[in-house]
């Protein structure tokens, strides 16, 4: 049973800050790479990023953000004996949400939108099969804020976290069956506001989903108990606005994922308790925008942003969540239709290389016929969308 546990180290996933978090459907200014966000006031998916914003959102505003995202992921093997993998995966994501004014001070906010996850298959016949086949997670949080405006230009704000986690992976042996679970946390925000510039601060804390879930194979004669974790990092967020004139406006955010929390993932049951060592390190994200007015009707967007990897060891990479640097390049466009501003926007986002050099047998536990992985991943991410605000 011992070696069976261990196969099915590919179900202790977490959402990965710099890999596949895929934080589009709660973007809020478009075609911008997430540069702004915490300082936007022109969509109400802004009250996710940070809560502060509603206060300048005016008496109520709701939108609805769809997107379709194209993810491939490649691995190359060093070994000619070894067959390479390559996975890719076309799924959509929406969020919605919705800002009310409740008194002169006061204004009342509830999102919900897909926060995390991925879907990933790479089939039986590639050299990781044995640890991987195919995996499904999400993360789907309603998200209720409350903001109070102190004067006409700084409000603070607090809000909630109530998340819901879905997992299900398979090896080329072992399949799970589909494990759910809620986590809980909250959000804090203050915005500072005038004319021509913007500032604003948020936080997320940390969520952790347990998972409870049962593992079969045609080599064992009932399914095995197994339970892991899945993570989001607490985020910290500063975003900032400036006008430059009445028609460009300058845009940036900086972000801290506190992975470093996350030293491990944890697989375990009644017999037995493993774990993937992983040691990821903090994340910082710096992302740069601008907004161009171009006439009374349309506006042009563009955005970059760059995220530092968790974990630069190839050693320590595994096979369900490969992490890197990465870089996402974002264009978009506003306008305005029968009394709606919409926006369109494309993003990409690349992964570049991401090295394996993970020795999983011989190790201790009996191991031997698992294979050490040697080799590399190459991902990226194409996005597409539009968000509708009312």
């Amino acid at each position: 049973m011992k070696k069976s546990i261990i196969a099915l180290l590919i179900l202790a996933p977490t959402v990965n800050a710099s890999g596949l978090l895929l934080q589009e459907a709660v973007t809020a200014n478009a075609g911008t790479a997430g540069a702004g966000d915490g300082v936007y006031t022109e969509s109400a998916a802004a009250s996710w990023a940070n809560p502060a914003t509603m206060s300048f959102m005016g008496e109520q505003l709701t939108t609805v953000n769809a997107m379709l995202l194209n993810l491939n992921m490649d691995y190359i093997d060093k070994s000619p004996t070894q067959s390479n993998g390559q996975a890719t995966t076309t799924m959509p994501s929406v969020g919605m949400f919705h800002v009310r004014q409740i008194s002169n001070d006061l204004h009342l906010g509830l999102n919900f939108g897909v926060v995390g996850g991925s879907s990933i298959e790479y089939g039986d016949s590639w050299a990781g099969a044995p640890y991987l086949d195919k995996a499904f997670m999400s993360a789907v949080q309603l998200n209720p804020n409350l903001s109070y405006r102190v004067n006409d230009n700084l409000s603070l704000a607090v809000g909630a976290q109530l998340n819901y986690g879905l997992l299900e992976a398979s090896t080329s042996t072992l399949q799970t069956d589909l494990g759910s679970d809620w986590a809980y946390g909250f959000t804090l925000g203050a915005m500072y506001s005038r004319d021509d510039w913007s500032l604003g601060l948020s936080y997320h804390s940390n969520l952790i989903h347990d998972f409870s879930m049962k593992a079969s194979s045609d080599a064992i004669n009932e399914p095995i108990p197994v339970n892991t974790e899945l993570a989001i990092p607490a985020i910290v967020d500063l975003s900032g606005r400036y006008a430059v004139n009445d028609k460009l406006s300058l845009l940036s955010s900086v972000q801290f994922h506190q992975w470093s929390e996350f030293k491990e993932t944890a697989l375990y049951n009644d017999n037995v308790s493993q774990s993937i060592d992983r040691q990821w390190q903090d994340v910082w994200k710096f992302a740069v925008g601008g907004e161009y007015q171009l006439n009374q009707k349309w506006a042009l967007k563009a955005g970059f942003s760059y995220e530092t990897s968790p974990q630069d060891d190839p050693s320590l990479q595994w096979v369900e969540l490969p992490v890197g640097e990465q870089y996402r390049y974002s264009v978009g466009a506003r306008t305005q239709w029968d009394g709606k501003t919409v926006d369109f926007f494309y993003e990409f986002a690349d992964f570049g290389s991401m090295p394996i050099q993970r020795q999983v047998g011989p190790n201790p536990g009996n191991l031997d016929g698992l294979p050490d992985l040697d080799g590399t991943f190459e991902g990226h991410i194409h996005f597409v969308g539009f968000n509708v605000s009312f």
